[in-house]
């Protein structure tokens, strides 16, 4: 299998932080103890700081000091929590890859995130967790970040032509057999992520063929679609037009309430620096 052959040339990555990988396995388990979550992120000073400093920022500012774990467990809740040291511990184990602008890697990943949340925060399908739809955006592009350690002097090439136009998934396969949707869902599955997320990594640009259907992928996929339509300087209210009817409909959406808030999330100053440092 050709995806081997890439894991062994990049089997010194650095490891997922163990309190990320708690949290993550956590998306499945209702029962999960914020006592314990909290005592596991104190013991990470660096996701400690970058929690409660994002928790005293603008976006998820609260009105009040946010001085503890504990503060932002109570003030924030136990879901954005998750995902904010999610966000950061992934932030944190990638750095320095041949060839790849980290910011705008970041920002892309930060924004496809938050639209994917939005988006299924106004889908009508009973027991989703918009939480789990953020974690999806974020790592939905991890797989681009280890072909650029596996492959430093192709992914740049292939990264310019995208910038063009080009279809990545395309020349992706069709140079190394593989794209970057299998590479993150097989790097899912080594680090025992919850299948919802690996499913949604696999099914991103096909969500459509998922069986059973995918709602993550799907919202993945719609994000992803919003993000570079705008970076290519279509008006937000244009890309938006734009969204895929056949992968959108399946997600009930309430488009109404979805367009309504979904202009502000893309407008919203990101906060990328209290993560990159």
């Amino acid at each position: 299998m050709p995806l081997d052959s890439l894991f062994e040339k990049i089997h010194l990555l650095p490891s997922v932080p163990a309190v990320v990988t708690e949290l993550i396995a956590s998306l499945d388990n209702e029962k999960i103890s914020t006592h314990r979550v909290s005592a596991s992120i104190r013991k990470d000073p660096s996701l400690s700081l970058k929690l409660l400093r994002s928790a005293n920022s603008v976006r998820y500012g609260v009105g009040r000091n946010v001085a503890t774990i504990d503060d932002a467990l109570l003030l924030l809740g136990f879901d954005r929590v998750r995902t904010l040291v999610i966000a950061s511990g992934m932030v944190g184990m990638l750095k320095d890859v041949p060839g790849l602008d980290r910011k705008a890697f970041w920002r892309e990943s930060f924004m496809v995130a938050s639209i994917s949340r939005t988006i299924v925060r106004h889908s009508r399908l009973e027991g989703l967790a918009p939480e789990t739809a953020f974690t999806c955006g974020i790592l939905h592009h991890v797989g681009s970040a280890l072909m650029h350690i596996g492959h430093p002097d192709v992914m740049p090439r292939i990264d310019a032509l995208v910038e063009q136009g080009a279809p990545r998934g395309e020349l992706e396969a069709n140079q190394f057999g593989y794209t970057f949707s299998d590479v993150g869902a097989e790097l899912g599955r080594r680090w025992r992520f919850p299948d919802t997320i690996c499913t949604a990594l696999t099914y991103q640009d096909k969500p459509l063929e998922a069986v059973p259907f995918s709602p993550y992928a799907a919202a993945v996929n719609l994000a992803i679609g919003l993000y570079h339509g705008i970076a290519s300087g279509h008006r937000e209210e244009h890309a938006l037009g734009e969204m895929p009817r056949d992968v959108r409909r399946p997600l009930a959406l309430d488009l109404l309430a979805l367009y309504e808030e979904i202009l502000q999330v893309i407008r919203a100053d990101d906060e990328l620096h209290i993560f990159l440092e």
